[in-house]
Parts: structure tokens; C-alpha cells; sequence
């Protein structure tokens, strides 16, 4: 039996003005916040290293550290792009750029992921996300590194669902890019990867297993080689140190459990020391075996719907047309709760062995780019059966909590001291003091 890709009926779907204006409403909120909290960028020593790097890359074409050593401590690609920009101007651009990108990209997937009443509240939500406003004040990598996870899943899923070459070519180029802007990206494409070859390694033919090998070993090359060249050939000295014990693995699991767990609840900043450090641990647990995409019969509507009008275009997908376009769907949303389990566990468990990533500060900056697919994983895992007043009266008041910390999260962005009008070489660092423990 042949397992080649078969063509099926994809239903056209019609123009939806209300969800087109509210893609609108969240884009102009989400700029405002930005202008308003970003009116100059701010640094640490992080964003030392790569303004020194790009300044560097630009008078002599070499990317050095502030000791003239080669850079190496983290991938090359954010200040190969900062020294594109040439100025402070130029990245504070580059950065709103990203972070709209990133709300186009996940409200599209949205649209695809969750049921259509659902997804129309994504791009708001999006919007008010405090983790891509913290990370935008700051020269720092995340921007970009979430604007290229988004595009990343979103070109995966259109290789899924249609099984066309150029798909999958896009989706390994992007793949390619994620580890070479954050080595973080090397836990997102290991999770996902394991997620994807776990949920069709069986419905595909050999031609598409070999194709999806391929595609995730291409992936994780760059940063795989990045990480040979900073630690062979220019011998960059360990960052890592004996183990700390469990204790900080357990630390570092209740800061992503804080941290997650305040992006869906109204939690003060008193409540991470206020409560036993387990507590946030079992927290964090149960969330993502809640978040979990269990599988089940899917009511095939807004994107997944099948053809009502003669005229619906014929496609074609990665796995046999019974399986349907939600299959495809529900396998992304597997891939996304993967990446999000992996890039936590594996982030808590370096705390173990370096000194980075440790503390709420880190864990909402580092967790930063699973902002917008922990939303549409919590969306998706919403009771269906639900009485609609109650899902309506706690959707309004996620939307409220979110909105009230936003809004004072970006007040206290405001507050924080610019870097240095015109300067290209690394301002002196000091702390970040906001984000995850601000009120």
C-alpha cells in the first residue's frame, strides 16, 4: 500500500472581519506598550558582549569580545544582525519589528490551532504579554529568537499539511537559524524533533521519515557546529562548574513555575518566596500534564472544517488523506508542548552546572519565547463543555490580569537608565530589576 501523500478537500474559508480586526487592535496595542516602554534601549552585561561584537564586526570584520578574544560564549548570529543595524536606532527597529512579527505569526497559528471562538482572543492576549515587552527593552537575542521559533512552527506546519518540498527547505532554513541565534534553540528543535518523529514516524513512508531526519539533523548542524568552534578550535574556557546538587535544580524548576504560573494567574511577587519551592515545582508539573494535547476526535471547524462550496481547492499532506488536516494539527501541538517541556527542563538543569538562566529574572527572559505557544496550549486545553458565561467571565479576567501587570511592567521599563546615546561599543552593566518580580 502506498503511503505516498494523497490528495484531499481543504475547505476555503471565508473572510472573517472580526478576527481581522482584532489581529489589528492587538498589532496597535502591542506597538503602543513598546513605544511607550522602549523609548530608548537599556543593557546588561550580556548586551555588552554583543554590541562590543558587532562594533567590532564592522571596523574589522571580526566578531571580538571587549578582551579582543574571539567571540564565543554565545551564538553569532544577534550580533551579526545588530552590527546590520549600525546604531541603538536601528535595533530598537529591528526588535519592535520582531516582536510584531512574532504576534502576526502565532495569531496566524492560532487560527489553525485552536477553535475559532478561541483563537480570536490570541492576538490580544499576545499583546499583553509582559515577557516580549521585557525582553525588547533590553539588547538582548530573544526578540528575534521568538520571531524565528513563530516562523519556524508556522512553515513546519504548512510542510505538514501539504507536503511540498519547499515547505520543508523553508522550515530547515529557519531550523538552521534558531541554535545560531540562541543556543536555546538546540532544546527547542530537540524537543520538538522527538515529539514529531514519535507522532508520525508510523504514518509516514520511508521517503518522508528520511525527509523529516534529514530536516531536524540539518536543523540543529549550526548550532551543534557553533558550539565546536567555541570550544575546540578557539578554546573558550568552560562556563560550567561541579554540580550544585539538587537543591538548585529544584530552586531553578520553582522559578519556571513562578514564572509560568504568573503569566495565567494574578500572582504577586511576594507569592515565589512565600510559598515552598516544591510547591511551585509540582506546579510546574502539573501544568504541563494539563497542557498536555490529549488526542481525541476533533469537531472539524474554522480552519478544519471540511468542504461545504464545490469550488474548495484541492491540497495535498505529509500523511494519508484519511488522517485529515487535524492530524497535522494535533501533531504541532504536540511538537510545541514538547519544545516548551524540553527548553524548561533542560534550562533547569544547566542552573546545576553554570550560573546562568538561575533566578525569576533569567527564567521569564530565557522562558520568554514560550510565551505565545504556552497561550495556545492553555486555549486548546480549555474545557469544551464549559458553561460559556464561565469561560467568558475567566477569559475577561485573564485578559485583565495581564493587562494590569503589563501596564506596570512598562512603567518600570521606562524608568530603567539608557544605554548611552550614539554608543556602539557595550554600556557598563547593571541589573535588569524588572519583569518577573516587578509588581
Amino acid at each position: 500500500m502506498s503511503h505516498a501523500p494523497l490528495p484531499i478537500r481543504a475547505a476555503r474559508r471565508r473572510p472573517r472581519p472580526l478576527i481581522g480586526w482584532l489581529v489589528v487592535v492587538g498589532a496597535l496595542l502591542q506597538l503602543a506598550l513598546f513605544a511607550y516602554a522602549v523609548p530608548d534601549l537599556a543593557g546588561t552585561g550580556d548586551s555588552r558582549y554583543y554590541l562590543h561584537a558587532a562594533h567590532t564586526l564592522r571596523e574589522t570584520g571580526q566578531l571580538l569580545n571587549i578582551d579582543g578574544t574571539p567571540y564565543r560564549f554565545w551564538p553569532p548570529l544577534y550580533p551579526m544582525l545588530l552590527a546590520a543595524t549600525g546604531s541603538l536606532a536601528g535595533v530598537r527597529l529591528l526588535h519592535g519589528a520582531a516582536l510584531l512579527g512574532s504576534l502576526l505569526l502565532w495569531g496566524w497559528l492560532g487560527r489553525q490551532l485552536l477553535p475559532a471562538r478561541r483563537a480570536l482572543l490570541l492576538p490580544l492576549l499576545l499583546a499583553l504579554g509582559t515577557p516580549g515587552l521585557l525582553v525588547g527593552k533590553f539588547v538582548w537575542a530573544e526578540c528575534v529568537f521568538t520571531l524565528l521559533a513563530a516562523a519556524y512552527a508556522a512553515v513546519l506546519l504548512q510542510w505538514l499539511r501539504s507536503a511540498r518540498g519547499e515547505w520543508m527547505v523553508m522550515a530547515t532554513v529557519v531550523g538552521l537559524l534558531l541554535p545560531l541565534q540562541r543556543t536555546l534553540g538546540l532544546f527547542l528543535l530537540a524537543g520538538g524533533g522527538v515529539a514529531l518523529l514519535l507522532g508520525s514516524w508510523r504514518h509516514l513512508a520511508a521517503r518522508g521519515r528520511w525527509l523529516l531526519l534529514l530536516h531536524l539533523s540539518l536543523s540543529g548542524l549550526g548550532g551543534l557546529l557553533w558550539q565546536v568552534y567555541a570550544l575546540f578550535v578557539v578554546r573558550a574556557p568552560s562556563r560550567y562548574h561541579p554540580p550544585r546538587g539538587w537543591d538548585q535544580l529544584l530552586s531553578s524548576a520553582a522559578d519556571y513555575g513562578f514564572v509560568l504560573g504568573r503569566w495565567l494567574l494574578p500572582l504577586p511577587a511576594s507569592a515565589r518566596g512565600g510559598v515552598p519551592e516544591w510547591m511551585w515545582a509540582v506546579g510546574l508539573l502539573s501544568l504541563f500534564v494539563v497542557l498536555w494535547p490529549h488526542r481525541r476526535p476533533w469537531r472539524q471547524t474554522g480552519a478544519l472544517a471540511p468542504p461545504v462550496t464545490p469550488d474548495a481547492e484541492a491540497a495535498n499532506t505529509a500523511f494519508p488523506a484519511t488522517h485529515g488536516l487535524s492530524f497535522s494539527t494535533q501533531l504541532l501541538r504536540e511538537a510545541l508542548w514538547a519544545a516548551a517541556v524540553a527548553l524548561v527542563a533542560l534550562v533547569a538543569a544547566l542552573t546545576v552546572f553554570a550560573q546562568s538562566a538561575a533566578g525569576i529574572h533569567d527564567a521569564e527572559r530565557y522562558a520568554s519565547v514560550l510565551f505565545g505557544p504556552v497561550v495556545i496550549l492553555v486555549l486548546a486545553a480549555w474545557p469544551a463543555r464549559a458553561p460559556r458565561w464561565l469561560g467568558a467571565g475567566l477569559l475577561g479576567l485573564w485578559l485583565l490580569a495581564l493587562a494590569f501587570r503589563v501596564g506596570h511592567v512598562a512603567q518600570d521599563l521606562r524608568r530603567v537608565p539608557p544605554l548611552p546615546a550614539g554608543s556602539f561599543t557595550g554600556p557598563a552593566p547593571h541589573g535588569q530589576g524588572v519583569g518577573a518580580a516587578g509588581e
